[in-house]
């Protein structure tokens, strides 16, 4: 009795770190595929982040990854949070890659985490706040291609 107690205790600490080392394992931060024309490229995404990384004085920092006639893509470092604006003339659409915050859209206020997607119309106003002690990463898409004149900045809500 008491060896078949030690066997169930064992495979339960074996369990235990297991699930610890897992819920610990850190996110993998995906690739990006785009074709522009015939060119299909494949972006590595934490590649991106190491040859562009978010400097300590730097709050945002918005790399393009291209753009072909109807929309531009983007990968963009939030350290704290945006300023609040509107975009006249693109609607935008991005995936949170890593970290968490939220979306002020309007009035209404978001929760977001990585993995969740979010659209926002052109005309609306919007910000995002990181909420985590790392920057977050972001993969945007504007329609149309951004021209990077379009970022209208509000008065704080």
């Amino acid at each position: 009795m008491v060896t078949e107690l030690r066997k169930i205790s064992r495979r339960l600490t074996v369990l235990s770190v297991l699930s610890l080392l897992l819920g610990c394992t850190p996110t993998q931060i995906p690739y990006v595929f785009l074709q522009y024309g015939s060119d299909l490229r494949q972006v590595n995404v934490a590649r991106v982040l190491a040859d562009n990384p978010l400097g300590q004085s730097e709050n945002i920092k918005f790399t393009t990854l291209g753009q072909g006639q109807g929309s531009s893509h983007h990968v963009v470092q939030v350290r704290d949070r945006e300023v609040p604006h509107l975009h006249r003339v693109h609607d935008l659409t991005f995936i949170l890659v890593r970290g968490r915050g939220y979306l002020m859209m309007d009035k209404l206020r978001i929760a977001l985490s990585a993995g969740d997607i979010a659209h926002i119309p052109r005309g609306a106003p919007h910000f995002y706040v990181n909420t985590d002690l790392e920057p977050s990463v972001a993969f945007v898409m504007f329609t149309p291609p951004f021209d990077e004149k379009d970022a209208i900045p509000l008065n704080a809500p």
